[in-house]
């Protein structure tokens, strides 16, 4: 599934060195530098991995906290900045205007005391913007903390619900259109609101759901989803290291169960990386599992898990449209999706969407479904799944494959939690409801 992924609260973005650096960047700094680097084009994960090895580890979790807020939060900070700044948000410049969503994020999400959230803010600009435009930063910081109290510039949720959604909730309209078509307006309130929050690093035991933690690691159950735990107290590196887990969401783990308890060998997990569903399904049911990614990178990240963990789970480079696979019992199709159901992971992707590249996705979906239908032999069992909420992504996209495949048929599932199945058996995990991340996966059985 494509997209920046954000790291979890209370973990490391990924590649990121244990070592202090010897010049420790600003952590303000560092996250005008990420903004910067998303503002031409790169994704946020890629630009705190490259960025942050250089603050200093005890900086490390604000300067992240800063940089994927105000991606996250961007519109409602711009909101803030046009109703204290002397001209409209187009006519700032770009460099700048990042500078003020930092300090503003800090006034009024971080609730930083004034004096420090305008001052490191200001010092920390001051060596690449220059005096001028140092001044002005500081001066529309300083309205904001004088004002901020007494103001509300967004439009009332009542009167103008779209528009709150839109600047207060911070999502693109054309998205919030097409939730509150389908859902009501407190559902779509609460996704909004889940969807802002950092994300909790949750961690999926591979044996039985009564963990023994190492020292210093203290972990707390998340209600309904057995096996899953917050990590309260403590690093995922040193959680990992002291027990069988993979870090997963609630909702990733209840694709695992979805696909049932005797899956059929051999098992296919296609667009894998970074592989916990693989390294999941390899733990559950005790079977090799082959993981398919066209991202050798990604792909990667998969080999230190199932060699910790002493899993049978192999992995290969391979276009999930053109399988080098005859045949297979069971194939998880994980494919690329809009991830609306983990935005709150992908703090930048809610401004990358759009409609139109909807439909590329479902097209390429389409291909991937195709493909490994022809991989699944007779009676064996295909998963098709997303991180998506949109009905053409997922129980639409489903509906057209069988219209084409009349040799598949839906099959209700034996495992997943309650709540979470749709009337068809489609499992579709709503984040206003669980509080955890979106999924949807639908089962699909090859008749003989």
């Amino acid at each position: 599934m494509g997209g920046a992924v954000e790291p979890a609260r209370g973990s490391a973005a990924p590649g990121l060195s244990p070592q202090t650096p010897l010049n420790p960047c600003n952590p303000r700094a560092a996250a005008h530098r990420i903004l910067a680097d998303v503002r031409v084009g790169t994704l946020s994960d890629l630009a705190a991995s490259r960025i942050l090895p250089g603050v200093d580890p005890v900086d490390r979790g604000l300067a992240m906290d800063i940089a994927f807020g105000c991606l996250r939060l961007r519109a409602r900070l711009d909101v803030w900045i046009e109703a204290f700044a002397d001209r409209p948000l187009r006519r700032i410049d770009p460099t700048v205007r990042d500078w003020l969503r930092i300090g503003v994020y800090q006034l009024t999400e971080l609730r930083t005391p004034d004096h420090a959230a305008v001052g490191e803010t200001v010092r920390a600009a001051r060596a690449g913007v220059g005096r001028k435009r140092v001044g002005y930063v500081n001066a529309v910081l300083r309205a904001v903390a004088r004002g901020r109290d007494g103001a509300d510039p967004f439009p009332a949720p009542d009167a103008d619900p779209v528009a709150h959604l839109c600047s207060w909730g911070s999502h693109p309209e054309w998205l919030l259109r097409r939730w509150l078509a389908r859902w009501p307006l407190a559902d779509v309130r609460r996704l909004v609101e889940r969807q802002n929050r950092p994300p909790d690093v949750v961690l999926r035991m591979l044996d039985g759901d009564d963990p023994a933690p190492p020292e210093g690691v203290r972990l707390a159950p998340v209600p309904g989803w057995p096996r899953s735990f917050t990590l309260a107290e403590g690093a995922p590196a040193a959680a990992l290291a002291g027990l069988r887990a993979v870090v997963q969401d609630p909702a990733a783990s209840s694709v695992v169960d979805y696909v049932g308890r005797r899956p059929a060998g051999p098992v296919l997990d296609v667009c894998a990386a970074p592989g916990t569903k693989a390294v999941g399904l390899a733990a559950a049911y005790g079977v090799p599992v082959v993981a398919l990614d066209v991202s050798r990178g990604r792909l990667a990240r998969l080999a230190a898990p199932a060699r910790r963990l002493k899993l049978p789970v192999s992995a290969a480079v391979a276009d999930a449209r053109r399988l080098p696979v005859a045949e297979a019992g069971t194939v998880l199709a994980d494919v690329p999706c809009t991830g609306t159901g983990v935005l709150r992971r992908r703090a930048d992707a809610r401004w990358r969407l759009n409609e139109r590249g909807l439909g590329a996705l479902v097209a390429l979906q389409r291909e991937i479904m195709d493909a490994c239908a022809d991989a699944v032999r007779p009676g064996g069992l295909l998963v098709y799944s997303t991180c998506s909420l949109e009905r053409e992504e997922n129980e639409g996209q489903v509906d057209a494959f069988l219209e084409r495949r009349p040799d598949y048929r839906r099959e209700p599932p034996d495992a997943v939690p309650d709540g979470c199945v749709t009337p068809r058996g489609d499992l579709f995990v709503r984040p206003w409801v669980t509080d955890t991340d979106g999924a949807y996966a639908a089962r699909l059985r090859r008749v003989a």
